[in-house]
Parts: C-alpha cells; structure tokens; sequence
C-alpha cells in the first residue's frame, strides 16, 4: 500500500472507528496485565520483608509497601553547558582523532 493510501484510508470514519476499537483492547489488556504484575510485586516484597537477611532491605520493603507500591522519587541534576576539557566517551570500534596544535618557533 502507498503512502497516500494509507493516508487516505486513515481518514474514512470506518477505519478511525476500528482503530479507536483496537487501541482500546490494548489499553484494556495492559491495564489488565499492570493489576496482575503489582500484586506479584507486593507479594515478592512482603516475602522480602519477612525473610531478608538484611536490615535494610526490610527497611525498603517496609517504605515500599507503606508507599502503596511506588518507588521513592529520584531527582538527577544533568549540566548541559558545554565545557572544554573532560572525558569524552568513545564507542567500541571508532577511532580516535586527535588534533595536536603545530608549536611556532620564532627564527
């Protein structure tokens, strides 16, 4: 199918109303599938709370669970600015260039 077919397609009432019909199923099954694995979550930290050897896991299981399920909020601060020097990470495989400045010497 073309491009501008599709396009067209996309447009006629009947093919907007078995769309919206299929984004719903999906929403539908995931809302479905989210309820199963939260209460596998919970199950798996109260289990961690009763029996893990470490104090602070229970201490997390404990916050977890008093938190209704949702994990504590973490804020990271990213510095865009620019700089001079650092590191400059190097995909495995690529070379790297470097540019060395030519020294004047004055005769």
């Amino acid at each position: 199918m073309s491009k501008t077919g599709f396009a067209k397609a996309l447009k006629r009432p009947a093919v907007q109303e078995h769309m919206r019909q299929v984004q719903g199923a999906f929403v539908a099954e995931v809302e479905a599938s989210r309820a199963v694995f939260k209460a596998r979550a919970f199950e798996v930290a109260l289990d961690l709370m009763q029996n893990a050897k470490s104090e602070t896991i229970r201490a997390r299981m404990v916050e977890f669970l008093a938190g209704d399920g949702k994990a504590p909020q973490v804020s990271v601060h990213v510095d865009a600015r620019q700089q001079g020097a650092g590191y400059e990470y190097v995909p495995p495989g690529s070379e790297v260039v470097q540019i060395e400045t030519p020294v004047c010497r004055d005769v």
